[in-house]
């Protein structure tokens, strides 16, 4: 209302500047009284008509903008309720795609468990007369699912129908390309125990002699007992002796603080710690032998050997971690019972390819950062590998210390490809293929300058030719693809190709590493390699006992793991061990897997 008095004031305003002059006229001109009354009472009747018109107009106009207000407040009321719906509309949109990816993610990871651990179940035999467009392909497991005990669901597609026709073999020929021109004879090392014939009791004329082998197997355990002698001499204090007589050991075979022969600690160890024969299945092989021994009793004679171990180890991580040393490093969990309960916990494994030295460790199960630190104290490598999670959490900043500030870190290139060969079998992205295809070819490149059996010069010029730079460039131009696919389309990305282009980008510089010198290795397979070994121990075994327990796997496996890097034999460098300790030799370094042939201590 206050507006529209406002346009007509206006109005009036504009109408009273208006400058044109109008001539004087009058209405009542040549009019009598009489029609001057009649036309007076006219007009006003006709003033009081408008006015009336103008009231209701005002109050229909008044009624109109009241109606109008209460609209806009009712507009504005809808407008925040369909903003409020908008709001959870989108919400549960969001909820929704998230629970798909989810739920996709979950299936994926599912299915790549059942492949994993029991392979693929399916039967499908496809008729010979089957039309091959038709891509139906007979699925037993889908018709015994379907079978409800009645005969219309009862399907035999999957099962082969018996033919009469005679069935045609294809041909093949043998490939005798591999084929060795030489074969190794079965035999032992050392001279064989011969049994020669007596000629008199032939009963004919010789014609040819000739040697049989025969392989004689012997378990058996025996009880020695050496007789002491309590004795006193004149002028000096009663004590123990034993004197040998001939034919008879010079000295009590026993190695200090055990029962036990070097030799027989030797098979402990051997049957535990390399052929992973848990204690258990150790203390009733003992027991069938007929001896009466218990489990723990075991135990303490393999720490008894561990004194020893533990100070060539010593010994073994100087050598790993000499200046300018190229490692690898990895760790694994295991079940450890610690207060009457059972915990996961972590070791460790460092692997110095060049030195072929291998050291695990453990620090009271911990993965955290302070047990890397703590081992690798102030060693200036110049490189260490590891995977993602350990580049992550172990070799940032805080780690970057004054003797580690030069040290190269490296990311292991299989894990990388290991994501993206996840992502295209079970995440199902087609996209990852030509990350793996990338992958394949750095990968042949290596296999073909191992090959070549290149230098490390020469291996480190061929890392920088044309080849590497290509697949990099076009890695780099698909990783780049991703990354904003994920930005604008991340529901159109599965769950496994996401994780596999974050992990690339994340460590690209680390992964890419090895380019920058021939030494270094692509990839962190050789701790792997090494680690597995612990791995099938703790699928054997289920769990530790104590922390002890674990601290002396650690023990005997680092030396195992080192003799076998060596190429030696794992028995032999026990027993050769073992005996020269129980000889008196203490000098570790003549007693290592590098130089126990040469030791020359006795």
């Amino acid at each position: 209302m206050d507006d529209l008095q406002h346009i007509i004031k206006q109005k009036r305003e504009l109408l009273s500047r208006d400058t044109f002059s109008r001539a004087a006229f009058d209405s009542s001109e040549g009019m009598s009284e009489n029609q001057k009354d009649r036309y007076i009472s006219y007009l006003v009747d006709r003033v009081n008509e408008m006015d009336l018109d103008k009231r209701a107009m005002e109050l229909v106009l008044e009624d109109f903008l009241k109606a109008k207000k209460e609209m806009q407040e009712e507009l504005s009321v809808m407008k925040k309720r369909q903003e409020q719906l908008d709001s959870r509309l989108d919400t549960e949109t969001k909820k929704r795609k998230k629970a798909e990816q989810r739920v996709e993610q979950l299936e994926n990871q599912l299915a790549f468990a059942r492949k994993n651990q029991f392979g693929d179940k399916r039967q499908k035999v496809k008729n010979a007369n089957e039309d091959e467009s038709n891509g139906e392909n007979p699925d037993r497991n889908d018709e015994q699912e379907k079978f409800d005990g009645t005969d219309d669901t009862l399907e035999t597609k999957s099962v082969p129908e018996p033919s009469d026709a005679p069935v045609s073999k294809k041909e093949t020929k043998r490939d005798l390309c591999n084929r060795p021109d030489t074969y190794n004879a079965m035999g032992l090392q050392g001279d064989p125990v011969e049994h020669p014939s007596d000629d008199s009791k032939i009963p004919g004329r010789i014609l040819d002699r000739k040697m049989v082998k025969v392989f004689h197997f012997e378990t058996r355990l025996v009880e020695e007992h050496f007789e002491m002698i309590h004795y006193v001499e004149k002028g000096k204090k009663p004590k123990w002796g034993y004197f040998p007589k001939a034919g008879h050991p010079a000295m009590v075979t026993k190695f200090e603080g055990t029962k036990a022969t070097p030799e027989f600690l030797q098979a402990l160890a051997y049957e535990v710690y390399v052929k992973n024969v848990t204690f258990g299945l150790l203390h009733q092989w003992l027991l069938d032998l007929g001896m009466t021994v218990s489990a723990n009793t075991l135990r303490n004679w393999l720490k008894q050997g561990k004194k020893h171990l533990d100070r060539l180890v010593v010994l073994l991580k100087e050598i790993a971690l000499e200046k300018d040393s190229i490692v690898n490093c990895d760790e694994t969990w295991c079940k450890v019972r610690k207060y009457d309960a059972y915990k996961k916990c972590y070791i460790w494994v460092l692997v110095n390819k060049a030195e072929q030295t291998v050291i695990f460790f453990y620090e009271d199960g911990s993965r955290g950062r302070d047990v890397l630190v703590h081992f690798l104290g102030d060693a200036e490598l110049k490189s260490i590998m590891t995977d993602g999670y350990n580049a992550y959490v172990f070799i940032g900043d805080e780690l970057k210390s004054a003797t580690l500030k030069n040290t190269e870190h490296q990311v292991c290139m299989a894990h990388t490809k290991a994501k993206f060969v996840k992502a295209e079998d079970s995440g199902g992205d087609h996209e990852a293929h030509v990350f793996n295809v990338c992958f394949g070819g750095l990968y042949g490149l290596e296999h073909q300058y191992d090959k070549e059996g290149l230098i490390p010069d020469e291996r480190y010029r061929r890392r920088q030719g044309l080849e590497t730079k290509e697949i990099q460039i076009t890695l780099r131009q698909h990783l780049s693809i991703q990354l904003e696919k994920l930005k604008t389309e991340p529901e159109n990305v599965s769950s496994y190709l996401k994780e596999a282009v974050n992990y690339l980008e994340k460590f690209w510089d680390e992964i890419f590493a090895y380019l920058k010198d021939g030494n270094y290795p692509i990839d962190n397979n050789i701790a792997e390699r090494s680690i597995r070994k612990l791995t099938t121990q703790r699928n054997s075994m289920l769990h530790f006992g104590s922390d002890e327990g674990v601290e002396m796997a650690a023990t005997y496996h680092s030396v195992i793991s080192t003799v076998k890097m060596h190429g030696k034999s794992a028995w032999e460098f026990l027993g050769k061990f073992f005996t020269n300790i129980f000889n008196g030799c203490r000098d570790y370094l003549s007693l290592s897997p590098k130089n126990i042939g040469l030791a020359l201590c006795q």
